[in-house]
């Protein structure tokens, strides 16, 4: 098995976090806990894997909820949703990284500051120049991993430097706090950057849901 297969449960809770979203052990997998904003739940397991069937079945009887099949062989889980009835929603890129590899130094604009801040969820890293915010991230620490998400830069030109500060001052974060493998997910059009900077590709995110 996979590393990434064995680290789900920690990986799974780790991304619903830093989307803000709660979650809870279900089954062989991670459920997204429904909220105000998400009413339906959301159930991530690996794929081929116990306990897919069920949440298939569940998912098919549930309009609006959803089934994320993390997988390396995504055209066969494709079929397999299709069989089941369920449709194609959304896919997205598993990417991992030994905490070690990475740059943890954030190159920072002059006149930049660099705070972190403990959420209830998640903590946050931020650059800021002359008092105004120009680049944030956010990271979950589970036990011995970590997952990094919502890194956004004010303006779209800004992803390449201070997104990759900000990518770096959470990967030192990881780091102080003992978290030797480094997880996120993306859209697949961001994957080529962040495997240039020492992240691997593991794994398609694969979601489906009810037909409408």
């Amino acid at each position: 098995m996979a590393e990434w297969q064995d680290a789900l449960p920690g990986w799974a809770a780790g991304w619903l976090a830093v989307q803000g979203r709660a979650s809870a052990v279900e089954a062989d997998g991670v459920m997204a806990v429904p909220d105000g904003e998400h009413r339906q739940p959301e159930y991530i397991l690996a794929w081929p894997g116990s306990g897919v069937d069920g949440a298939a079945a569940v998912v098919l009887q549930q309009p609006g909820a959803v089934l994320a099949l993390a997988t390396s062989e995504p055209e066969k889980a494709r079929a397999y949703a299709a069989a089941r009835g369920l449709a194609a929603v959304g896919e997205e890129s598993l990417l991992a990284a030994r905490t070690e590899d990475l740059d943890v130094v954030p190159a920072l604009p002059e006149d930049a500051q660099l705070a972190e801040a403990p959420l209830e969820l998640y903590d946050v890293v931020e650059i800021s120049v002359f008092d105004h915010p120009v680049a944030s991230g956010r990271i979950s620490i589970q036990d011995g991993l970590a997952v990094i998400g919502g890194v956004r830069t004010r303006h779209p030109d800004d992803a390449d430097h201070l997104g990759a500060a900000v990518v770096a001052a959470l990967a030192d974060e990881a780091g102080v706090h003992g978290a030797g493998t480094l997880y996120t997910v993306l859209d697949p059009l961001d994957v080529a950057g962040y495997t240039a900077a020492g992240w691997t590709a593991v794994a398609d995110v694969l979601r489906f849901s009810a037909p409408s």
